[in-house]
């Protein structure tokens, strides 16, 4: 069952109803005592010695009551205190870090006892680190230490928060990579937004991220396969072949078909098709990072990916 989506404590203040200001003590408006409709009429001598300002020239000078000599005193201001590193951080590098499933256990169990209860605000900053580090590189390990997180709060937690993990896990990573790889996207990479290396390099690795996921169950089909035909859909450099080509080596066979070999041959023969072309318009050297590709590059990429899907055709 799906989670909300999380909402910060700054918008609920944000959108909070204002209090209703304290009327002010209704008043009525009487006739002056000098209009003629007042029941209070002065004379004339006395009206004008009302109206007359009492001038003294010897007077001390008016002060304010509220006036002080004395300047105020200067208040320093102070920064804000700096935001504190969630308790689970240190657990959570060594176990993304760790090789071993002995290790990774060790890790996840401590990650997850860190805190006596999850709620969902705590659980996004999770699963959005995790997001951060499938960009990094070593997506196996993370993938498995992902799993494993999962499997420490099945056992500890129970099936609701083991769910809100994955749940969370799913919205970050495919949000992710549809933000980076969806033409219709602001942020997408394309010849447009001049991406720089890094950026490139951390939305391949995503994608790798995401065929790992895929594999561990811990990203639907459905969902992978969405990211895969908007890779095709915006398919127009070698980058982009470099992505497909991640996710679908890290997905593996089982993303076609599923527990009963050939049940996706089909599938993989129109997708090659597809694929195929896609790729039929490109030069050789069409790199959004403006790379110098050899000249078989590009086509010894696009033999690659057409291949790995040809081999798994049973």
């Amino acid at each position: 069952m799906p989670y909300p989506t999380p909402i910060t404590h700054e918008l609920n203040l944000l959108f909070e109803r204002p209090k209703p200001a304290q009327s002010s003590p209704a008043f009525t408006i009487c006739a002056s005592p000098a209009s003629s409709t007042s029941t209070l009429a002065l004379d004339e001598d006395d009206a004008q010695q009302k109206l007359e300002p009492d001038f003294n020239p010897r007077a001390e000078p008016f002060v304010p009551k509220f006036f002080s000599s004395v300047p105020p005193r200067q208040v320093a201001v102070t920064k804000p205190p700096p935001r504190r590193s969630p308790v689970w951080l240190d657990a959570f590098t060594k176990g993304t870090q760790a090789a071993s499933t002995a290790l990774q256990k060790e890790y996840a169990t401590l990650l997850i006892t860190t805190q006596s209860n999850w709620p969902i605000e705590t659980m996004a900053e999770l699963a959005q680190n995790f997001c951060w580090r499938g960009g990094e590189g070593s997506t196996e390990e993370v993938a498995n230490f992902a799993f494993m997180v999962y499997r420490q709060f099945f056992h500890t937690f129970g099936e609701q928060i083991s769910q809100s993990f994955v749940w969370h896990l799913r919205e970050c990573v495919v949000g992710a990579f549809l933000v980076t790889w969806d033409p219709d996207s602001p942020t997408s990479i394309t010849y447009r937004n001049a991406p720089s290396f890094n950026y490139v390099a951390s939305a391949i690795s995503q994608a790798a991220f995401m065929g790992q996921l895929f594999k561990l169950d811990l990203v639907p089909g459905p969902h992978t396969a969405t990211c895969v035909i908007t890779v095709i859909k915006g398919l127009n450099s070698y980058e982009h072949i470099e992505a497909l080509q991640a996710i679908l080596k890290n997905a593996g066979p089982a993303f076609w078909h599923g527990t009963t070999p050939g049940q996706g041959n089909n599938a993989l023969h129109k997708f090659v098709a597809t694929f195929l072309e896609a790729v039929a318009p490109l030069r050789a050297n069409m790199s959004v990072l403006g790379r110098s590709l050899k000249a078989t590059e590009m086509r010894d990429i696009i033999v690659q990916v057409e291949q790995l899907c040809s081999d798994w055709v049973v």
